[in-house]
């Protein structure tokens, strides 16, 4: 059946509306005498946007191409479904859980979650600009591209960033926790990324020389790498302390955290920016080094 099929089926008749009620209540699908596709709950297309769920436990649905952009969705369980290539835009999901789905080339533009966990979760070519999760639990997820998605106070593992990070932020500041652990990044394409106040955990980052990464004890760090640039008193002596204090003396900094940042941040923001990354890389790995002895 063609999508537009899939959709346009649920414009007439009385069965949406058992649907969104079910939904939104919880109650069992499965006396609607829906279709099964795939073995799976056929609401396919399905128009559910704006829908107010909660305290709900969804199994085994098949929700590609459904809409349900604008839904508020307040402690529901999904488990076993598949949002591919649905319309999630601006969706709120707080508490609740998404484990065993797929979400490939979904929009979740916007989206927003909160106190949430998302367990073994294929975002494959999503659409994931804005996305933002605050205090969220990631487990066995597979990340595209996140322009300008903010992770604040979030656990990440096992899990994978397959795409750019175009203004992505991992934030641990003001937060009990914020941990990437066993997590890999594989494209190189960073543009004024922010990794700030979290704990790397065998974190892969991609290869080369884009990003500066400090992968724990960033504070301690920082400060051993202020006092070996001591010996230059020169213009890039001075940049690279005052952008460590910076980076390092802003309230909220646990002590474990690592930190890391792009090179094109020293080369595009800084007059002689060349030599100063090249200089700030030197002297945060040498200062690694002394830490651990």
């Amino acid at each position: 059946m063609a999508r537009r099929e899939l959709i346009d089926r649920w414009r007439t008749g009385n069965l949406r509306t058992d649907v969104l009620r079910r939904l939104a209540d919880g109650s069992s699908l499965r006396d609607l005498d829906l279709p099964v596709a795939d073995g799976l709950v056929d609401l396919r297309g399905f128009p559910a946007g704006g829908l107010d769920s909660q305290a709900a436990t969804i199994t085994g649905v098949d929700f590609r191409y459904a809409t349900l952009a604008h839904a508020h969705l307040e402690d529901v369980r999904f488990s076993g479904c598949r949002f591919d290539g649905a319309d999630l835009a601006r969706a709120v999901f707080t508490d609740g859980s998404i484990t065993q789905c797929s979400m490939v080339r979904a929009t979740l533009t916007e989206t927003l979650l909160a106190r949430t966990t998302w367990q073994s979760i294929d975002l494959t070519g999503a659409k994931m600009k804005y996305f933002s999760a605050e205090r969220t639990h990631f487990a066995g997820c597979t990340f595209p591209a996140v322009p300008k998605a903010e992770f604040a106070g979030c656990t990440i593992e096992d899990s994978s960033f397959t795409g750019a990070l175009n203004e992505t932020r991992f934030l641990g500041r003001a937060h009990d926790s914020a941990v990437l652990r066993r997590v890999t990044f594989t494209s190189a394409d960073v543009t004024y990324p922010e990794f700030d106040g979290v704990d790397f955990e065998e974190v892969t980052f991609p290869p080369g020389d884009a990003l500066i990464v400090v992968p724990r004890n960033f504070r301690a760090v920082a400060d051993r790498a202020a006092e070996l640039s001591s010996s230059r008193g020169d213009q890039v002596g001075k940049d690279l302390r005052q952008f460590l204090s910076r980076e390092s003396r802003r309230p909220g900094l646990r002590a474990t955290a690592g930190w890391a940042t792009a090179r094109h941040v020293l080369t595009d923001d800084y007059e002689g920016g060349e030599e100063l990354a090249d200089f700030a890389t030197t002297t945060l790995r040498e200062a690694e080094l002394l830490i651990r002895e």
